[in-house]
């Protein structure tokens, strides 16, 4: 009762209500608000979607019995069940459909309908009123619209939200710069690596004062934050945690913490599930407010936990530590479970190095060989990689006593800006040690670099 009462009002909200609700609906209420609504969504799927009726069957699954996601026992729903027949998942007829980027493989497709599409548009609006965007400010909306979400998202919450915009779409960041002040742009919006290259024509040729940057579809390197609102100053960077399957954010930095994310429990139900002894293990979600293409206990793969004791900012929303990594992209090597963040913390340490950078990991005989790949235009190349240890001996001196034991090698690879990413995404961790391949990045130096 209490789901159904909540969406209807959903359907008429302004941005400031919605933001309102979030802010103010104590704990307890948020709580009831989100089982009931995951009730009605696991029974709706239930009775209308193929692919849910055919798994509930094979596990046992009465959703007439369902309360809460533990009572779906060891049933969930992953991206490879996306990628193998997405249709088997409508629940109505759709209006449109997104493809994830991805890092391998063939892409997932969700669908929505324009019913949906239109309230995930308010929800975005309400979302982007809490981070401080407001109606009378000017967006460049510099996120991918191609086949990927956030371009045409963020422009369905920008209009929602009155706000004037050009949609640029994710082009060379130098048209963009050209035209902050003759649109007088007060807020951008991208892809980090998209607004990283934007600051750094901005630093080279004159920053314009921002009120907002705002960045998704990927992690923003922490040392990149400072260096950001120092450029564009007063401007803050604000994180938003989202995917195609997500829609809209589930987590998003409505205070001033940017060391997480606050988790919208009105529009999903999470859980973390296999967690280590430091409470970090899978995001699974499940979606509370979409009819057309409900996802259900749905395996993010991202690595997190929810932090204790909540956020300092005192909202009574969970709140997320920022992505350890992927649990695909965890490796079990060199003695012991590396994640992304790990390498990150070191080579941000470095001076001069991008922040784009990979790290391969490849048996030469029978020995192990941890290849980290950097950009930099640094000539003295060896002091950088003598940096690079330090800075490993200093944060992981467990990893880096395994390599004085002998237990794998390490070689630092360098290698000209804009050589390492050779996909939209950069996957940080490629294991090539017993099969597998990957598109090699080009060295510095290399013959392949002169052409």
């Amino acid at each position: 009762m209490l789901g159904t009462i909540f969406d209807f009002g959903a359907r008429f909200a302004s941005p400031d209500m919605v933001g309102r609700v979030y802010r103010n609906t104590p704990a307890g209420l948020s709580r009831r608000i989100t089982l009931d609504r995951f009730r009605r969504t696991v029974r709706w799927a239930a009775a209308k979607s193929p692919f849910y009726k055919r798994m509930f069957a094979e596990h046992g699954i009465d959703a007439s019995r369902v309360r809460e996601p533990a009572d779906l026992g060891s049933f969930f729903t992953t991206p490879d069940d996306l990628t193998k027949n997405p249709e088997e998942f409508l629940c109505q007829k759709p209006a449109i459909v997104f493809e994830s980027s991805g890092t391998s493989g063939k892409n997932k497709q969700v669908y929505y309908s324009r019913k949906e599409w239109e309230q995930i548009g308010r929800t975005v609006a309400g979302g982007f009123r809490m981070m401080g965007i407001g109606p009378d400010d000017r967006v460049a909306n510099g996120f991918d619209f191609s086949i990927w979400i956030p371009g045409l998202l963020c422009h369905y919450g920008l209009m929602a939200n009155g706000n004037f915009c050009q949609a640029f779409g994710k082009v060379d960041p130098v048209e963009v710069y050209r035209r902050l002040a003759q649109q007088r742009i007060n807020v951008v919006m991208g892809e980090p690596t998209w607004l990283i290259r934007l600051t750094e024509i901005a630093e080279r040729q004159g920053p314009l004062p921002l009120k907002v940057i705002l960045g998704g579809a990927e992690e923003m390197p922490a040392e990149a934050v400072p260096w950001m609102e120092r450029v564009w100053s007063p401007a803050k960077v604000k994180m938003c945690y989202a995917s195609v399957e997500m829609a809209t954010s589930i987590g998003f930095q409505p205070c001033p913490n940017q060391n997480g994310y606050h988790l919208d429990v009105l529009d999903f139900a999470h859980e973390i599930i296999e967690p280590d002894e430091d409470g970090f293990g899978e995001l699974v979600f499940t979606t509370l407010s979409r009819r057309t293409m409900p996802l259900i206990r749905y395996r993010t793969r991202d690595v997190t936990r929810i932090t204790p004791g909540g956020c300092s900012c005192g909202l009574s929303t969970p709140h997320m530590a920022k992505l350890r990594g992927r649990r695909d992209e965890l490796v079990v090597a060199s003695g012991g479970n590396l994640y992304p963040l790990m390498f990150e913390r070191i080579i941000t340490a470095v001076a001069g190095l991008t922040f784009d950078w990979q790290v391969v990991f490849r048996l030469e005989g029978i020995r192990e060989v941890m290849e980290i790949h950097v950009e930099t235009t640094r000539p003295d190349t060896q002091e950088v990689e003598r940096e690079i240890h330090r800075q490993a001996t200093i944060q992981y001196p467990d990893l880096m006593k395994n390599l004085a034991l002998g237990i794998f090698e390490m070689k630092v690879v360098f290698h000209m800006p804009g050589g390492v990413r050779v996909k939209r995404k950069l996957k940080r961790l490629i294991d090539l040690r017993y099969g597998g391949d990957s598109v090699r990045p080009v060295v510095l130096g290399s013959p392949e670099a002169a052409v």
